[in-house]
């Protein structure tokens, strides 16, 4: 089995319980998996990730890579579960966290967004894209006024984003502050 057609040969053995090609790891169709990513080819970087993951189903750092490249392929809700499972095997993880969230912004579940967004402000304080993620979520849903605390805390983390100085200005007049 080459590395170039990993679909159907992987899901056979894993649909028979057998193992991988003793030829091809896991972690090939993994590395092969992100260069087709790399490359913009998200249809084969989806196929050589779920191959990688039916490999080893409790690598939580391939599952991520995999649900990253389902949510840049438009399907969040599938990315879900496998951000799901990359949580429960490294619960401490930021990214995970994160890339959870997004998924949910992505469907504009902006409950879960927020709640994810949170938890990944738990585990990464100073870190001013999830704060700026977050700040748009709670706008999205209907919190200016809390948004606009976390596009402060995004601003005050990276002062020379512009683009966060531009959201928290507009947030403020939107909500009649203009004063601050």
């Amino acid at each position: 089995t080459s590395t170039r057609d990993v679909t159907s040969p992987v899901r056979e053995r894993a649909a028979e319980g057998r193992a991988l090609p003793d030829d091809v790891t896991s972690a090939d169709y993994s590395r092969s998996g992100l260069a087709a990513y790399g490359s913009g080819n998200l249809a084969s970087a989806e196929a050589k990730l779920k191959a990688a993951v039916e490999g080893d189903r409790e690598n939580a750092e391939m599952l991520n890579n995999l649900g990253q490249v389902l949510v840049r392929a438009g399907k969040a809700r599938e990315a879900i579960a496998y951000f799901d499972r990359a949580i429960a095997a490294s619960p401490d993880k930021w990214a995970y966290r994160f890339n959870r969230a997004r998924a949910f912004a992505e469907l504009k579940d902006w409950s879960q967004a927020i709640d994810g967004y949170t938890d990944a402000v738990r585990l990464l304080p100073d870190d001013y894209a999830t704060h700026f993620n977050l700040a748009r979520a709670r706008e999205a849903s209907g919190d200016l006024n809390r948004a606009i605390d976390s596009y402060a805390k995004a601003a005050e983390l990276a002062p020379g984003q512009g683009e966060f100085q531009l959201w928290y200005g507009r947030a403020l007049d939107q909500a009649g502050r203009r004063q601050d």
